[in-house]
């Protein structure tokens, strides 16, 4: 019976996973079962619960104990046993180093039983599926691919990370235009971005009457006997824009990528007509989508996103694309206040369609792009033209002669469309800005002191410097946790620093000694710094208020410096008298001076 619940791991390892996975998930839900902040109140109640209570996490203490030492053994590592519950929270981070450091063996393990001893980015492995399943739920899927290409690599438009040059927009030619475009003023002159290409259009814009007029929905071809076109080349992107000749609707979506690149970029573009859906490599394609302008610019064509605020950014960013006639659909969601705002809620009640998240963390970066991936980025355009449809009869049926509501989500989409992609600037002085660090120090929950605080504010600045020009995300460079883990300890040597990281990423061991030396010259300043504080608030002079009034009846308050006064010890002047001093010396010697010697007689 116990073989049937258990199996085997090494016979059936996957049978194994799967029972573990319920157990645990078992487990969580009894330990859940009373709220932490009630469990004195039940110990009160019964004497005999709070004995076992107390048995239990006992026993499991000791587990986790003996668990904790064998495995810190393999990791090369030193851990001291928890004592109670107070220390499993002060030095948690303890077990989370030994995890850590096992799961990084492990990796570097299958890694050269699989031979992949290539350098990074050097070559690419086949796509791995990593799944959990879970009863009568959906299960979690990460489909990653080791070493792969970086596709910046490949980019013809160079990446600028820079902190001081301003975003330089990619249009070069503006189709739809009422106004030219405007390129007057150069990034050199103004040193900020220049505006809004097609602010003037978007603000202008005359929607057509058929948006305003309700129509039958026009349903969408069956999912399961369609595919989707693939579109990375120049060729079949031209076909492609010839099959959208013609179109009134779009359908669009994005895939992105943010981890192993500073600014992030743009992997997959999703876009589809009533009648076909296309899956654009934009990794390929990326300088020459900015031909799609024709028919994304175009005031005609309704352009169908849902939750566009992302999208709008990275459109303009990686292809220099400009969406005139917006229409999200998470506008109506809220308008017409639909308990939920996501697309897979539209999905379902729309389409009867369950939306497949499994591989929502999915690296989008794998090529070739395997089916599966394909089958699910499709799904979020396939369906969106007849949502577009329900949704615009429903804003009309409940409008009213004070407000169209159609109206009101366009208006609202609009304002999504008139979003201008500006690099994010780092202020390591104020630490202001979506990068700085006082958004991340006002969410730490401990207090630090000075010399800890400016170890922190210089080793966020290390971490976004390099980020930039290794054009890598801070989580790659270096990880919050770890981070606060390097404040915290302040270590002054390499090996303090990748003692605290573990495992340790590779910007953090290549660059461990300059960390340290950041580290020690924070310190060091601060410490100056405390030291000149504390010299001019000792010797800064106090304020004496002092008021009088007049027999006149009026009062007057006079500010008078008051100086400290210091004790001095009493000094004779006369010590520093140097004449006088060499005569008291030869008066002492001739008083001690004697005209005959024991040992070597009269000196006469």
């Amino acid at each position: 019976m116990a073989s049937q619940e258990y199996p085997d791991p090494v016979k059936d390892f996957k049978g194994f996973q799967s029972s573990l996975f319920k157990a645990l998930v078992a487990a969580t839900a009894a330990a859940n079962s009373i709220p932490v902040e009630e469990v004195g109140f039940y110990r009160s109640l019964d004497r005999d619960f709070a004995k076992d209570l107390d048995h239990a996490g006992s026993s499991s203490l000791a587990i986790g104990n003996a668990l904790l030492q064998q495995c810190a053994i393999d990791s090369g590592l030193e851990v001291t046993n928890f004592e109670d519950v107070d220390d499993v929270i002060q030095r948690y981070g303890a077990a989370t180093d030994v995890c850590d450091g096992l799961l990084e063996k492990a990796d570097h393990c299958l890694d050269q039983i699989r031979g992949k001893g290539v350098p990074e980015d050097i070559k690419q492995d086949a796509p791995e599926v990593t799944q959990i399943a879970t009863k009568d739920k959906l299960e979690y899927k990460f489909l990653h691919a080791n070493n792969v290409v970086r596709p910046q690599i490949k980019f013809k438009d160079a990446v600028d990370n820079s902190n001081s040059t301003p975003f330089e927009r990619k249009i070069k030619y503006k189709p739809h235009a009422l106004i030219p475009l405007d390129s007057t003023a150069s990034l050199e002159e103004t040193n900020k971005s220049l505006p809004h290409p097609y602010g003037h259009e978007i603000r202008h814009i005359e929607y057509p009457q058929r948006m305003f007029e309700r129509a039958e929905p026009e349903m969408y071809k069956p999912y399961e006997t369609t595919s989707a076109i693939w579109v990375d080349t120049e060729e079949k992107l031209m076909e492609m824009m010839q099959r959208l000749e013609g179109a009134e609707e779009l359908a669009v979506d994005l895939e992105h990528h943010n981890y192993r690149s500073f600014q992030g970029f743009t992997c997959l573009m999703q876009l589809s007509t009533r009648d076909e859906d296309f899956v654009i490599d934009t990794l390929e394609l990326r300088d020459k989508l900015w031909m799609l302008n024709e028919y994304f610019a175009d005031p005609n064509i309704v352009k169908v996103l849902h939750g566009a605020d992302s999208d709008i950014i990275w459109l303009q960013r990686d292809f220099g694309l400009y969406i005139v006639n917006l229409f999200d659909t998470y506008f109506p969601t809220k308008v017409l206040e639909f308990p939920h705002h996501g697309l897979a809620y539209l999905l379902k009640k729309y389409c009867s369609f369950d939306a497949d998240k499994k591989y929502q963390l999915a690296d989008w970066r794998i090529r070739p792009l395997p089916v599966e991936m394909l089958d699910y980025a499709r799904s979020d355009t396939h369906f969106l033209l007849y949502i577009y449809d329900c949704l615009r009869n429903e804003l009309l049926d409940k409008s009213t002669s004070e407000g169209n509501l159609v109206k009101i989500c366009l208006q609202r989409s609009s304002e999504i469309a008139l979003q201008k992609y500006d690099k994010d600037v780092y202020d390591a002085l104020t630490g202001t800005g979506p990068g700085g660090w006082k958004n991340m120090l006002a969410k730490w929950k401990y207090a630090m002191n000075p010399q800890q605080l400016a170890v922190f504010k210089a080793l966020h600045s290390w971490r976004d410097h390099t980020a930039r020009e290794e054009d890598e995300s801070w989580r790659y460079v270096l990880p919050n946790h770890m981070l606060f883990a390097l404040v915290e300890r302040m270590p002054v040597d390499s090996s303090g620093v990748i003692g605290c990281c573990n495992p340790c990423p590779t910007l953090v061991r290549m660059n461990a000694q300059a960390i340290a030396f950041e580290i020690q010259k924070a310190k060091r300043d601060a410490a100056l710094v405390a030291k000149e504080s504390a010299f001019i608030e000792d010797t800064k002079p106090q304020l004496e208020t002092v008021t009088t009034s007049a027999p006149s009846g009026v009062t007057t308050t006079k500010m008078q410096v008051q100086q400290i006064k210091r004790n001095v010890s009493n000094v004779d002047p006369a010590l520093f008298d140097l004449k006088k001093v060499k005569k008291l010396r030869a008066a002492d010697v001739a008083k001690l001076e004697k005209k005959s010697s024991a040992l070597f007689g009269s000196s006469l």
